[in-house]
């Protein structure tokens, strides 16, 4: 797997939904090592509120499973977005669900156990999904006043171009990575100071710092835990 893709992967979230508690905690442990976050469900039910809680870059999904299967689970999810990538495993070859799972825009169909090296390609396929949807969204919108540029790496504000530093940048683009959700304190520096010493109070006179240059409101502090850009 090439660096880049290693990159947006482990900048990413995967939601998994296997009724089998012994395989989908193993599975987990797995794409732990490609990823920052697994959420896991143990039916289709609770998968897709998860989906609708954290909104995962990639779901990975079983077929047969209580409540909602994965057909009716994708389903559900394609009514909100076309194009989160979708994983289906199996132990076995579902021709009729493969039929039906054409309109569906699945990345794969995976047949249980998942070897190694179809899981890396899989994965690598969805690394390029998700860093060809961050190409076509370059600007970002913040709120009414605020966006932001991915390819300039600039803030625009009011129809003018604010510079960042490295840090506020990898900061901002952790957050919109993960816009709508709760990014923790430990995340951010595992992200921004993985190769320094963190003094106390460094997050904290970067948060002071960007909120100088924008809109307030835009980084929404969660008590102790972290931010999020909504």
């Amino acid at each position: 797997m090439e660096e880049k893709h290693e990159i947006i992967l482990r900048n990413s979230t995967i939601l998994l939904a296997e009724d089998d508690e012994n395989l989908r905690k193993s599975f987990k442990k797995v794409l732990l090592l490609y990823v920052e976050t697994v959420y896991e469900a143990n039916d289709g039910e609770e998968a897709f509120d998860l989906y609708m809680q954290y909104s995962p870059d990639i779901i990975i999904t079983d077929i047969k499973m209580p409540k909602l299967n994965g057909l009716e689970l994708i389903k559900s999810v394609r009514e909100k977005n076309t194009n989160v990538p979708i994983i289906v495993t199996s132990a076995y070859a579902d021709q009729e669900f493969l039929l039906e799972s054409i309109k569906l825009s699945l990345v794969e169909y995976l047949i249980k156990p998942v070897k190694e090296s179809d899981l890396m390609r899989v994965l690598t396929n969805c690394a390029n999904i998700i860093s060809n949807k961050i190409q076509t969204e370059t600007i970002i919108k913040l709120n009414n006043n605020c966006a932001y540029d991915y390819e300039n790496k600039t803030l625009i504000a009011k129809e003018k171009l604010i510079k960042l530093t490295i840090k506020e940048i990898e900061f901002i683009e952790l957050l919109i990575a993960h816009k709508g959700n709760l990014v923790t304190k430990q995340q951010i520096e595992n992200k921004l100071y993985v190769y320094n010493e963190i003094p106390p109070s460094a997050l904290k006179n970067l948060v002071f710092k960007l909120r100088k240059k924008i809109d307030h409101d835009i980084l929404k502090t969660m008590g102790k835990l972290g931010y999020m850009i909504d």
